[in-house]
């Protein structure tokens, strides 16, 4: 288990023991403490639920690109056997520039492929970056409400 998660576990646990005391703050005018914890809380629980939701933004920008990058390598193979059946119709040998055609053709297909996975990948970095941003931000908030 995470650290965050140890500590979130932690936090909740101090809330729900804390629930009788909030309650006597609030009756006893400390209410804005009492706002303070429950927006701290508050804030924490944001933090946690961006940075999940940005996981899984992040699990399906790779998931859409895994799948791009198939289509892209079927597109390829269509090509080339397509190369191949115009040259044999044509009565050509796969040989020499007709051979080279092709190589060249599928070399370029895996160098779309390398860039479409390299892009998702990239995607799903920028969503984990931005969740973990989140969940700082949370602390902060967090922090900062105590004040």
């Amino acid at each position: 288990m995470g650290f965050f998660k140890k500590l979130f576990k932690g936090v909740k646990k101090v809330l729900k023991g804390a629930a009788p005391a909030i309650g006597a703050l609030a009756g006893i005018g400390g209410l804005s403490s009492t706002a303070g914890l429950l927006g701290a809380g508050g804030a924490l629980f944001n933090g946690f639920a961006e940075r999940k939701r940005a996981k899984k933004q992040a699990k399906m920008a790779r998931r859409f690109a895994a799948q791009e990058a198939a289509i892209s390598r079927r597109n390829t193979q269509r090509l080339a056997g397509q190369q191949r059946a115009n040259f044999a119709a044509a009565g050509l040998k796969i040989e020499g520039s007709p051979a080279l055609l092709i190589e060249e053709t599928e070399k370029l297909g895996a160098q779309e492929v390398d860039n479409i996975l390299y892009a998702g990948n990239q995607q799903a970095k920028a969503y984990k970056r931005a969740g973990n941003n989140a969940m700082i931000g949370g602390f902060l908030n967090a922090g900062s409400s105590f004040l």
